[in-house]
């Protein structure tokens, strides 16, 4: 196993590892987590969500796994079905795909350089997740290595696969908190001919009624995204081709050939070099419109909503921060309201002056159920400890 190259190591939640390590390979990974010297753990792939979350129980080590986990990717175009190591990175994998004319439609910020598992352990996806879900709803099966130094399939690589318990859901999104995603097979689908389109519109309200429209005359664009600036709303929404002149006859607003540069802005907003703080909300249609407002009253530099993913995203850069009560305050009153109706807001990115008010992810009525099943699968708290809701 490998030190790091000897150079400043990347900070998680704003503070530094002790060690950076990076196995070799899968077997000295496996020895690696299974040792109990009361360190913690934080693996990492791409590194493109290292501050995501809380900082990480001291003392720690940063997990390098690319090395680790790479491998071959096996995959069967005509099941259109996919096996591929974890440390693969989104980029590599589309290129292979795209060989077969498929794809697997997920784009994170960064896309081209997450690593698979990483983005299933942080659960979120992009501009995409419109029209296509969540990273989990991919997964037809999972290898997972365990705190103890095991590895345990989940699933399989078919899509018809009903057996037993979906570890799969918990896994995915848990941060890498109660296992280390080391493969996947997933489903993917064809590659279609889209046209990227750009409109604007007076008011939120103007924007999500033009989604509405889009969605009651089934077109299911592959995304809709509505982002502030120039005292307007832009939108840019990607459609099939053929399904771009019934898109313009029922806009209502004039729709304009967009740009790759328009699509990557919305793709990456809140993960810019400048930008410091990103909240991101998830509520029902019905709370979008008072949830935007909320962190608009704020000062954030961009806001950004996808109406038909119900989720609202608003960033501030550096030098143009809330003051850490009043960011605190605002949130707390978003969360409890938004509890209510199953939504929540996660903290993506918070400057090191916020992190002592801001607590990254709030407490859900469902944290009990989290902290037991933390307890069952890493009793001793050897994976990303402290960097979960309610430090788990």
């Amino acid at each position: 196993m490998s030190e790091a190259a000897a150079q400043a190591p990347p900070l998680v939640a704003g503070r530094a590892p002790e060690t950076v390590v990076a196995p070799g390979n899968l077997d000295e990974l496996r020895e690696l987590v299974a040792e109990r010297d009361g360190r913690t753990l934080v693996p990492v792939g791409a590194g493109t969500q290292l501050e995501l979350g809380g900082p990480p129980r001291e003392p720690f080590t940063l997990v390098d796994v690319r090395g680790a986990l790479a491998g071959e990717v096996e995959h069967e175009p005509a099941d259109l079905t996919a096996v591929a190591p974890a440390g693969v990175t989104l980029g590599e994998l589309d290129a292979q795909l795209a060989g077969s004319g498929q794809r697997l439609p997920l784009d994170p910020p960064h896309a081209e350089q997450a690593t698979l598992g990483g983005v299933l352990a942080v659960g979120a996806g992009g501009p995409l997740r419109t029209r296509h879900g969540l990273p989990r709803d991919f997964v037809l099966g999972m290898t997972v290595l365990r705190a103890d130094g095991e590895l345990v399939k989940a699933g399989g690589r078919v899509v018809k696969n009903v057996t037993g318990y979906d570890l799969m859901r918990l896994w995915c999104g848990s941060l890498g908190t109660i296992g280390i995603v080391t493969s996947v097979a997933v489903r993917v689908l064809p590659r279609v001919e889209t046209i990227d389109l750009r409109f604007e519109v007076g008011t939120l309200a103007e924007g999500q009624a033009l989604a509405e429209r889009f969605l009651r005359a089934d077109l299911r664009p592959e995304f809709l995204d509505l982002t502030r600036g120039r005292g307007r709303w832009v939108g840019v929404v990607r459609l099939t081709e053929g399904a771009v002149p019934k898109g313009e006859s029922i806009a209502e607003a004039d729709l304009a050939p967009s740009s790759e540069g328009d699509y990557l802005t919305v793709r990456d907003l809140g993960f810019g070099p400048t930008e410091a703080l990103t909240l991101r909300a998830s509520c029902p249609t019905s709370a979008i419109g008072t949830t935007a407002a909320a962190l608009e009253a704020l000062g954030p530099s961009r806001v950004l909503v996808r109406p038909l993913a119900r989720e609202v995203r608003a960033t501030w850069e550096e030098g143009s921060l809330p003051d850490a009560d009043t960011v605190a305050g605002a949130v707390g009153r978003l969360r409890a309201g938004l509890s209510e109706s199953g939504g929540g807001l996660v903290a993506e990115r918070i400057p090191t002056e916020l992190r002592g008010a801001l607590d990254p992810w709030g407490r859900p009525p469902t944290f009990a159920r989290m902290a037991a099943v933390k307890a069952a699968f890493d009793p001793d708290g050897r994976l990303n400890a402290g960097r979960y809701v309610g430090g788990l």
